[in-house]
């Protein structure tokens, strides 16, 4: 099997000095027990990671002595509370769950985050930690100039989710092209009504993720080849065409007001034939009776017309508040959350690590060489990491939620029937630019 390389999918600048020298080289006894008796706050976005994460805290307090309040939340209501309290100056946030490709720029310039270097290179941070385990591009996903704002907690990215005993029933060839797509859909729904054909994010602000690689596959992008926003283009038009006619013609009832929870209770339940959704969310789906047995796991289809496969891949992480008080406690739990045995635990319960030792470890090969969807999910990681972009949206270094919201529209648009698909996307063109910082 294929290493794990992540690198060539989020490309970026090189890791500054200072992060590539984070690791401190004396071997001292680290004291785990240093604050013990304090108590530090953290908020979590409720993912899979977080379900199984929030279960071992105990393990964490009975180490170091720690008290955890932790606060968990759905993501609407996470970014909500998360920012109303970091833009109120709330010192009593200590630890909270960041992603980077959206936010990283926005939340340093705002003085939202801790920088984590000199915690790093000091005597707060455990030697056998290996900062520089965690693969070189999720670990830049988390600098900003020269600050390390936050370490990464997984690798991620939408994926082809299909029900093979509906495809095998109804007599559909499982789509080879993205343009085939509505075809299988059409013949689904004909074979059987009580299925719906497609579901995908509609939600406004979290449309992005899951429809860039249908904006890329179509052989569009998110800015011109001048470098400016636009998704005024003939590519990115069909990519939003597709994506919001598949949503309008074959997707659930109330399809714009839904985001990854519930589109993968739907496919949980059995109710979906096909989505493109969050492979985060691949051990929660496991879950559900039967679809250990009918899942098919892939990369999102290429465009036949284009050529291109282009999928997207990101990374949660961890980040210390800027606000808080209390940083070196904090610290302390983001080192321990993302430590090698932590990961090494929930990767066997199906969280793609983001420490390249213990996504290439034999514990992590073995679980995924059980059944067939592990292994099919896990090549599908190692693919969309080797060839996917963290950019989903127009760019923007500190507008990127204005940028989505934008995207969103012009989706839930094509999906309502308010406009068709050019007429959405060129009316924001100006918009898209103004943003770009």
């Amino acid at each position: 099997m294929r290493q794990f390389i992540i690198g060539a999918a989020v490309a970026l600048a090189a890791v500054p000095a200072a992060a590539q020298e984070a690791v401190p080289a004396a071997a001292q006894e680290f004291d785990w027990r240093k604050h013990e008796g304090e108590t530090i706050n953290v908020m979590l976005n409720n993912l899979a990671w977080t379900q199984l994460m929030r279960d071992r805290i105990d393990a964490f307090t009975e180490a170091t002595g720690i008290r955890v309040r932790a606060e968990t939340f759905s993501e609407e209501q996470y970014r909500t509370r998360l920012t109303t309290l970091l833009q109120g100056g709330s010192s009593e946030l200590d630890v909270f769950m960041t992603l980077p490709s959206r936010e990283a720029p926005l939340f340093q310039a705002n003085g939202w985050y801790a920088d984590l270097t000199p915690l790093l290179q000091g005597e707060a941070t455990d030697p056998a930690y290996d900062y520089d385990d965690f693969s070189a591009a999720l670990r830049q996903s988390g600098v900003v100039g020269e600050a390390i704002t936050s370490v990464p907690i997984n690798v991620e990215g939408p994926l082809f989710y299909w029900r093979r005993d509906i495809f095998e029933t109804c007599n559909v060839e499982k789509p080879e092209y993205l343009e085939d797509l509505p075809a299988a859909a059409e013949k689904i729904r004909v074979c059987d009504s009580a299925i719906t054909p497609w579901a995908a994010r509609g939600l406004r602000g979290t449309v992005g993720y899951p429809l860039g690689a249908f904006v890329y596959n179509m052989g569009g992008d998110f800015m011109d080849e001048g470098g400016k926003a636009s998704l005024c283009l003939p590519g990115t038009i069909k990519g939003l065409d597709l994506y919001g006619s598949m949503l309008r013609d074959y997707g659930p009832p109330g399809a714009t007001n839904h985001t990854f929870t519930q589109v993968m209770d739907l496919l949980g339940q059995g109710r979906v034939a096909m989505t493109n959704e969050s492979s985060n969310e691949f051990s929660t789906l496991m879950k559900h009776e039967g679809r250990a047995e009918d899942i098919g796991v892939d990369v999102l289809p290429g465009g036949r017309e284009s050529g291109i496969s282009k999928p997207v891949v990101i990374n949660w992480s961890l980040a210390v508040s800027g606000l808080s008080e209390n940083k070196e406690a904090a610290w302390y739990f983001v080192q321990w959350a993302t430590g090698a045995e932590n990961q090494e635990e929930l990767a066997t319960q199906g969280i793609a690590p983001s420490r390249v030792s213990v996504f290439n470890g034999e514990g992590f090969r073995n679980w995924a060489s059980e059944s067939r969807p592990r292994g099919e999910w896990l090549e599908a990681l190692l693919e969309i990491s080797q060839t996917g972009s963290s950019l989903y949206q127009t760019p923007s270094l500190t507008r990127t939620p204005e940028a989505r919201e934008i995207l969103s529209n012009v989706v839930q648009q094509i999906v309502l029937g308010q406009a068709d698909a050019e007429t959405a996307a060129c009316a924001v063109t100006e918009q898209v630019q103004a943003l770009q910082d």
